[in-house]
């Protein structure tokens, strides 16, 4: 009896578990997350390259060759084109209409974006600095990443992992019970989270002026999230 009851209690009471492969025996369900957290050896950023024109094609031109600029000065950065996206343009009419619904052409719009994966991070100011300066209208998207996610991601769903077999383990042997065999196992999610510490880069002059550019480094979080069910020994 004790472990039927034992068996409801954990087979009813998390809504999260819906879907989840449940045995007909007594059985545990448990949760477990694994965190690890890592100093960012990388960044990822979007340069946004936008021009207007009378014609369509001067927009796409000046856009273009901005772009060009761009790409000539990542050389200089040791960027590798597997970590370099510029293939997308979009161009089109800037139209108004008059209060009698004349319609009026106020030239058209061509942009472009130019994403890059900086691995040498303590140079983040200078690529911000070439991108502006190649014509570059502004930048956005700025994320930092570590090259050692794959191995951060499987450290964390180690630890993932772990914390479900602990819980199942610790909360059986509680209810007089041992834990049995794994029934089933969903890995569920993965997360990536940026913390921020008080540590900054290295100063870096801007281009054309005497003001140096620093940036709060953040951490980045690995998360990952399981969820098991365990048979329970009778």
């Amino acid at each position: 009896m004790r472990q039927f009851l034992l068996a409801t209690l954990f087979a009813l009471a998390p809504s999260a578990f819906a879907g989840t492969p449940l045995p007909d025996a007594p059985h545990i369900v448990v949760a477990g997350q694994g965190k690890v957290t890592a100093k960012p050896d990388s960044a990822r950023l979007s340069f946004e390259f936008e021009s207007r024109a009378a014609q369509p094609l001067q927009a796409k031109k000046a856009v273009d060759q901005g772009v060009n600029r761009l790409l000539e000065a990542l050389s200089g950065f040791g960027i590798a084109d597997e970590d370099i996206e510029a293939g997308g343009l979009q161009a089109s009419e800037d139209v108004d209409y008059t209060d009698s619904g004349k319609r009026v052409s106020n030239g058209y719009e061509a942009s472009r974006t130019v994403t890059v994966l900086l691995k040498q991070i303590d140079r983040l100011n200078d690529l911000i600095d070439a991108g502006l300066a190649s014509g570059a209208t502004g930048f956005r998207n700025l994320v930092f990443e570590s090259t050692r996610a794959a191995e951060l991601r499987a450290e964390a769903k180690r630890k993932a992992i772990q914390h479900a077999r602990d819980q199942a383990s610790d909360t059986a042997g509680a209810f007089g019970t041992a834990l049995g065999p794994v029934y089933s196992i969903d890995s569920a999610t993965s997360q990536v989270e940026f913390g921020y510490r008080a540590q900054m880069l290295d100063s870096v002059t801007v281009t054309g002026s005497s003001t140096a550019g620093r940036y709060i480094q953040p951490t980045v979080e690995y998360a990952e999230n399981v969820r098991a069910v365990f048979e329970l020994k009778r």
